[in-house]
């Protein structure tokens, strides 16, 4: 005859349940599966998971630091499904070849057959429904890093498939911002035959910022990028500067009829003076539409109220300006003897531009 179980063996089994349920519990809380982390995470509520019938569109968007490229991009990447990818370039070494499989990779969503993503290149951080995300390669793991400083971490593999699912089938467009210094010989020339002619799956685009040296280089010399007047290499970094500005200019003015349809420049004042205007004329060259959202976003950070203007102005990455307030700023800031060695030194680049402008407006009038 089996022996009944009293009430104090029943107590006991019940507490060992329910301290394993808890314990269960806390663990889902604190440390989450890492598909269920990225699925929070990845998962689109307006964009369905299917592949578009469209042949894809990419666009691509250089220009120098403190030019307006990472305005135009969150520009684009305010609206619906466009993927923005910001700077993949930074932080790694890389050599030339090994630059253009990276941007165009990223531009058609076609990582297939390349070597370089499982050894040589990981993204070093992500950007993803405003949360910060960083690579560590060394340990293969892919970091959430929360405003506290704390962190939660998962293999970064996983991460990268789930990228490479969402960039195809989520998004008919990308569009990739980086910065002309670090493409291959800083150049145009080495960029436009390999990216935007050859492209065959994915119709490429590429759209080339400029700004005003006098205003960018102020920009650059007050976040100590660059030193100032009175430093024995100042002459010498301007004239890098301005020349290589230069070139680029007349290399993709010099482009033929077909490359040109894929080739835009704009300047950052045209963007500044007129940003609903230029906004129409960018998304029309680039083939995207531009949503009421975006017009939205766009008047948001251009015609700020005094309070957060005055909020964001000690922020200098900030994307939020009194636009037009801006564009001539560097006339207060910048001292006679820095403007006037500027002046000198990037004579036939400013020249350029204006020439460029004046014929711009005529044809519109």
């Amino acid at each position: 005859m089996r022996k009944q179980l009293g009430f104090r063996h029943y107590f006991a089994i019940g507490t060992v349940v329910t301290a394993l349920v808890l314990t269960i519990s806390f663990l889902n809380e604190r440390i989450p599966t890492s598909r269920g982390f990225l699925s929070e995470n990845w998962e689109s509520d307006d964009v369905p998971s299917k592949s578009y019938k469209r042949q894809r569109k990419g666009l691509l968007i250089i220009g120098r630091g403190r030019s307006g490229t990472s305005f135009l991009s969150k520009m684009f990447g305010s609206g619906k499904r466009i993927f923005e990818v910001y700077e993949p370039l930074r932080f790694r070494n890389l050599t030339n070849i090994a630059k253009i499989e990276v941007l165009k990779a990223f531009l058609s969503c076609n990582f297939a057959s390349s070597p370089l993503w499982q050894k040589d290149y990981f993204p070093p951080f992500w950007y993803l429904k405003q949360k910060y995300y960083f690579v560590t390669p060394s340990q293969h793991l892919a970091c959430l890093k929360y405003r506290s400083g704390s962190t939660r971490c998962f293999p970064a593999e996983q991460m990268f498939t789930k990228f490479i699912d969402k960039c195809r089938y989520s998004y008919d467009s990308t569009v990739l911002k980086e910065l002309t210094e670090r493409l291959p010989d800083t150049s145009l020339s080495s960029l436009i035959p390999e990216i935007i002619d050859r492209s065959l799956s994915t119709d490429i685009r590429l759209l080339h910022v400029v700004r005003d040296p006098r205003g960018s280089i102020n920009s650059r010399i007050k976040l100590k990028w660059m030193p100032d007047y009175e430093h024995p290499q100042f002459k010498e970094k301007v004239q890098d500067y301005c020349n290589g500005i230069l070139q680029n200019i007349e290399f993709g003015l010099q482009l033929n009829e077909s490359l040109q349809q894929r080739y835009k420049l704009i300047f950052y004042k045209d963007i500044a003076t007129r940003p609903v205007e230029s906004a129409r004329e960018v998304f029309k060259f680039a083939g995207l539409r531009l949503s009421d959202k975006t017009l939205s976003w766009i008047e948001n950070r251009t015609s700020p109220s005094k309070m957060d203007s005055r909020r964001q102005f000690k922020n200098p990455y900030s994307l939020v300006r009194d636009s037009k307030a801006n564009i001539e700023k560097w006339r207060r800031e910048s001292p006679p003897e820095r403007t006037l060695i500027i002046e000198r030194i990037c004579k036939p680049l400013i020249e350029l531009m204006e020439k460029i402008s004046i014929e711009r407006e005529y044809f519109l009038i």
